[in-house]
């Protein structure tokens, strides 16, 4: 599955939940968020890089921001509202 099918699967009601105090991990089988409230991008980069990897590819996705890491078979997945 590619990162836009993955994406296209969520449910109106997990996108909902998207805001910009959290970041949100989606891997194939779990959705998780925590905190990221008055943090900079500084901040969300350093931790996106400890919990996913790198290097790391940030992408528009309407209108919030993906990251994910370029070349691996793990789907993992970040959304940034």
């Amino acid at each position: 599955m590619t990162i836009e099918e993955r994406l296209a699967t969520l449910s109106k009601e997990v996108t909902q939940t998207f805001h910009k105090d959290f970041l949100f991990l989606i891997s194939p089988n779990l959705i998780q968020h925590f905190p990221a409230r008055g943090w900079t991008d500084e901040q969300i980069e350093e931790e996106l890089k400890k919990r996913l990897g790198t290097p790391l590819v940030f992408e528009p996705w309407g209108t919030h921001m993906i990251a994910y890491q370029k070349d691996t078979e793990e789907l993992l997945i970040a959304v940034i509202p």
